[in-house]
């Protein structure tokens, strides 16, 4: 049944606090999936510590939350739109509680993995999309572009604000003790959440589109992975003895994953065609805006990702920096990320979209290219900061745009759905940005250890055979460079030539990465002529 419009107060008719309370529980919301992913990057020594973590426990542990989301993000986005958003928001912010006490208690890191960061994967996919969607729902006008960019504005926070939290009780407690506060904030969300609006509830035509379910997660989870696994399986030649032919895996998943998810939109025009309800309506695929819109979520979560692989993996492992003193270096890009997504609305809501996001693509380069001075072989200099600063202006002022893109090209219930698709890109923008930087780093960083040990004129001919013969070669700090040395028989007197060579290679495959987000920021320039060439936040 169809629910007047009535049900729900306009902007008019509240003020103060009564008319952004949704808002501060909304950001909340949002702000506890960040701090479940975020929170765990930073926890390998504690997981170590507790369970006796391997690297690949680890990693599966930081892998499994964007998997399940990203793959189950679109159904989040429909299933909405049957039980309400508010009870969505309800439901996912209590499956969040659960996943976070089980990730506290969990005996094993089989436990914590395979069950307790599924759940946490699980109430993402229907968190996020319900956070976007009553955003469109409860807001209108200038008010609904102001809350995409306090959105937008708590992605640049988070991203500072998490690692510092979760690294300060780390240090003075445990790993129990921070996601057993997660839990409980998690459990305030969902009490907050409770207090929401009941926003009209849309006609569900048809059936529940459960092949369409089948096939966005598993092509998903297909594209993702093999995305996430080109630095371990390898690009093309095989880094392990996993492979297809003698060809890695990695990029046949990836095919896999879109041939999955072509079928996906040819059954998903016959689902509709039928008078049903699909996960991805024609609305969506036929409209070039929101395909534009997409793609533009997408790329802001690539650049987050490329801040979080490039600048704090040199942080951590050249700079030798604590997880707690990097979190406090990203605070420079969580307030360029601000001045951007915030600034946007209040100063420039003149200007068109086109334009702000013009603005935006050319900053970020410019923030890029400024990093160029802010790496050294064996650190940072303060140029490190300027440049984050810089580039979260201009990936602020992206964000300011992108849901909005989306939002303001469909009918109400459309945008209310399409929370789903948007949380899905950004998974998939944040998976692509981080796994094509770490192609880059990787194949140029093995090829240029190579190059200069060959090219070393005080090296042994079998000690320049060990690194030749070696199929890849790590991005590692100093020390453990040293550690590979002893380990491979290199003679003592020979070590530091060769630590010094890795320490230039490593700052030309940073470099080579960087051009190559700099290329993918001139790419944006041209996705741009793709935008509404008016002001989206005066209307």
């Amino acid at each position: 049944m169809t629910v007047s419009a009535t049900s729900v107060p306009t902007p008019e008719e509240k003020v103060g606090l009564a008319k952004w309370f949704p808002l501060i529980v909304l950001l909340a919301a949002q702000f506890s999936t960040m701090a479940d992913n975020s929170g765990l990057a930073i926890s390998t020594e504690a997981l170590i510590a507790l369970h006796g973590a391997t690297m690949s426990d680890i990693q599966m542990a930081n892998a499994m939350y964007p998997l399940i989301a990203g793959a189950g993000m679109i159904a989040g986005g429909l299933i909405g739109l049957i039980i309400g958003w508010k009870r969505q928001m309800i439901i996912g912010a209590g499956l969040l509680s659960v996943a976070s006490f089980g990730a506290a208690f969990a005996p094993n890191m089989e436990i914590l993995n395979y069950v307790a960061r599924v759940g946490s994967g699980l109430g993402a996919c229907l968190l996020i999309p319900a956070v976007l969607a009553n955003i469109a729902g409860i807001y209108k006008g200038k008010d609904q572009a102001i809350a995409f960019s306090a959105i937008a504005a708590l992605v640049g926070l988070a991203s500072a604000l998490t690692p510092l939290i979760f690294g300060f009780i780390l240090d003075v407690a445990s790993f129990r003790v921070a996601f057993s506060g997660l839990g409980v904030y998690c459990a305030l969300v969902m009490l907050g959440s409770m207090k929401l609006p009941e926003l009209p509830r849309a006609t569900f035509k048809g059936k529940f589109d459960v092949v369409g379910v089948v096939l966005a997660g598993t092509g998903l989870l297909c594209f993702v992975t093999g995305l996430l696994k080109i630095s371990d399986w390898g690009l093309v030649a095989p880094l392990t003895d996993f492979n297809i032919m003698g060809l890695s895996p990695a990029l046949p998943v990836v095919a896999l994953g879109g041939i999955i998810l072509k079928a996906l939109m040819v059954w998903e025009r016959r689902f509709e065609a039928a008078g049903n309800t699909p996960l991805l309506p024609r609305s969506y695929v036929e409209n070039p805006q929101v395909v534009v819109g997409l793609v533009l979520c997408a790329t802001i979560f690539l650049l987050f990702g490329a801040t979080g692989f490039i600048n704090v993996s040199y942080m951590q492992l050249v700079a030798g920096m604590s997880a707690f003193a990097s979190g406090m270096a990203l605070c420079a890009f969580a307030l360029g990320m601000m001045i951007g997504s915030l600034g946007a609305p209040a100063k420039l809501g003149h200007l068109s979209c086109q334009r702000i996001c013009q603005l935006g693509f050319i900053i970020a380069a410019a923030g890029t290219a400024l990093m160029f001075f802010g790496f050294t072989a064996d650190g940072i200099t303060f140029w490190q900061y300027i440049s984050l600063t810089v580039f979260g202006i201009g990936a602020g002022l992206l964000a300011s745009q992108a849901s909005i893109v989306v939002t303001s090209a469909l009918s109400e219930q459309d945008a209310q759905q399409s929370g789903g698709i948007q949380a899905t890109s950004r998974n998939i923008g944040q998976a692509f940005g981080v796994a094509i930087l770490g192609s880059v780093m990787l194949f140029s960083l093995t090829g240029e250890i190579k190059n200069g040990v060959m090219e070393h004129e005080t090296l042994s001919a079998e000690t320049k055979q060990i690194i030749v013969e070696t199929p890849s070669l790590p991005f590692v700090s100093n020390d453990m460079a040293r550690e590979l040395m002893i380990t491979a028989e290199i003679p003592a007197q020979e070590q530091q030539a060769v630590v010094a060579v890795m320490a230039e290679s490593r700052l030309s495959s940073v470099h080579y990465a960087l051009y190559t987000l700099i290329a993918l920021m001139m790419g944006g320039l041209a996705l741009c002529t793709k935008l509404p060439k008016r002001s989206l936040m005066n209307s």
